[in-house]
């Protein structure tokens, strides 16, 4: 079974409906974190953008899908305050994968920069999805942070429709191809981290 074409989401038949359908793929992406955001607009690149411009206005469509979605955890963390939102995390935390220690994290990142903290976090898998919870506890200014959610988002969502974009020329199915890129991702993204790691050591020793 594929995890882009087979999962909780029926993400080929919502892909389906086009514009529209990638928008809200993009939107439930952000709440509810059941694809990893670049299977999902791999898939999207290699399955709705035949052309130049369909890639642009497919962009266009994902990037405001993600935003909205972003806007909707800083809505909900404004609303819950942050006894609320630690008792949440604390309580269900580990079942979408913010854990306690992250969840502080990213509230001492925005009580540096808030901006930069935003704009940084949206090329961070996870952290992408729930950097906009503490941005709303905190009140950062909702202008500036749809802002730089929208200017970082656009940078994640655009680097991967245009690699499936390329990989629809590849004549792989778009299973096939995202499946390949996703796991030539990991590998890159496990090498990163064991890189760091022994550089970490290394100046610690």
């Amino acid at each position: 079974m594929s995890l882009v074409s087979h999962s909780i989401v029926p993400v080929a038949e919502i892909a389906g409906y086009g514009l529209g359908g990638a928008m809200a793929l993009a939107m439930l992406e952000r709440l509810v974190p059941v694809v990893p955001s670049y299977a999902l607009f791999i898939f999207l690149g290699t399955t709705l953008a035949a052309t130049p411009a369909d890639l642009a206005w497919l962009a266009l469509a994902v990037t405001l899908g993600t935003a909205i979605g972003g806007t909707c955890w800083y809505g909900l963390g404004r609303l819950l305050g942050a006894e609320r939102t630690e008792a949440f995390v604390r309580r269900f935390g580990r079942y979408i994968w913010l854990s306690e220690r992250l969840y502080h994290s990213l509230g001492q990142r925005y009580q540096r920069h808030y901006f930069a903290a935003t704009f940084i976090g949206q090329g961070v898998p996870v952290v992408r999805i729930y950097l906009s919870l503490p941005a709303g506890i905190l009140r950062v200014p909702l202008l500036g942070f749809v802002l730089a959610l929208t200017l970082g988002s656009t940078l994640w969502v655009s680097a991967f429709l245009l690699l499936g974009y390329w990989l629809r020329g590849t004549g792989w199915s778009p299973v096939t191809a995202t499946i390949i890129a996703v796991l030539a991702l990991l590998v890159i993204e496990t090498a990163i981290v064991m890189a760091c790691r022994r550089i970490a050591a290394r100046r610690a020793a």
